[in-house]
């Protein structure tokens, strides 16, 4: 070969590689700058969470005990809301309720003031307790067709930690995505007992107690699993079709247990919004005294009619 086809080889050599390395650079250039723009938004949520104070409190309130109880409360009530948003919310609605008792009924400090506290407080808490209720019974109607399909994965030979995978897959909502975050937790290495406890904790449900009880004494029992869901499941849509009855046959006597507590209250507002100063009396040492008796009396009166008719199967 001659000088002249060694020259022409090495300068074909000598482009391509040359052409390899700009297109290598070009992509180095490409991905240095995607990861420079998702560092600098990371960096600049980062700078804000610190300069914003409203961040800065949330952030602490919510990694607390206090805060991780309420962010618990709120998941098993069905609320995307943080913790820290709650109690703030209560805080405008304690001072609107004490605005509203003070212009509305004449109450003056601090009485109004410690009568919103004791609304807000035993609203909310009531409020609470019903949406995690009513979520929990959503779950509720859900379980026979969880139990079922559970038993379905395990007797085909998957594990209890695949069959919960499977549920997480197959089921919609609202039971769905509460199985997709014990699958995410399973996969982060927690143990089967530990986030069946934690569905116990979030949910006060006795349906959903009933099963994961289940589930953990078969487990340790060494028992037919398979065949023990497939019994559950059975047995709650039993015990669904006869709580349905039972609430058909009370919702009359729940309506009328409400309506009698309400009544005094819309009548003694509607009175001194009429009549100015009608419920002055009661500001007074005998009237506070008379005031107390009457609302421990009726909170008895609701509370033993909703006793009487709140009958589960």
């Amino acid at each position: 070969m001659t000088v002249e086809t060694w020259f022409l080889i090495l300068l074909f050599l000598t482009v391509v590689v040359i052409t390899f390395a700009v297109l290598e650079l070009s992509a180095v250039r490409r991905k240095s700058k995607l990861l420079n723009k998702r560092l600098a938004e990371l960096h600049t949520e980062e700078v804000k969470s610190r300069k914003n104070m409203y961040l800065r409190w949330a952030g602490r309130f919510n990694r607390s005990d206090y805060g991780k109880d309420w962010e618990q409360k709120l998941a098993g009530a069905d609320l995307s809301i943080t913790g820290f948003n709650y109690v703030l919310m209560q805080c405008v609605l304690l001072f609107v309720i004490t605005y509203l008792l003070n212009a509305l009924l004449g109450m003056r400090f601090p009485m109004d003031m410690i009568v919103a506290y004791f609304v807000v407080t035993i609203g909310s808490s009531q409020w609470l307790k019903s949406r995690r209720r009513k979520f929990a019974a959503q779950i509720d109607r859900q379980l026979p067709e969880v139990c079922r399909m559970l038993g379905s994965s395990i007797r085909a030979g998957m594990s209890i930690q695949q069959a919960i995978g499977m549920v997480a897959e197959e089921l919609k909502a609202p039971a769905g995505p509460l199985f997709q975050s014990m699958a995410r937790e399973l996969k982060l290495g927690n143990t089967i007992d530990t986030v069946l406890s934690d569905m116990t904790d979030t949910f006060s449900s006795r349906d959903i107690r009933l099963l994961t009880q289940t589930i953990t004494i078969q487990r340790q029992a060494g028992g037919n699993l398979a065949k023990a869901m497939d019994q559950l499941a059975r047995t709650l849509e039993e015990r669904e079709r006869m709580n349905k009855e039972l609430n058909n046959q009370t919702a009359e006597s729940r309506y009328i247990a409400l309506t009698l507590a309400l009544m005094p209250v819309f009548l003694v507002v509607a009175f001194n919004i009429v009549f100015k100063g009608f419920i002055t009396p009661l500001f007074t040492v005998p009237g506070f005294i008379l005031l107390v008796v009457v609302v421990i009396l009726m909170l008895i009166g609701f509370m033993a009619i909703r006793k009487v008719t709140n009958i589960k199967a």
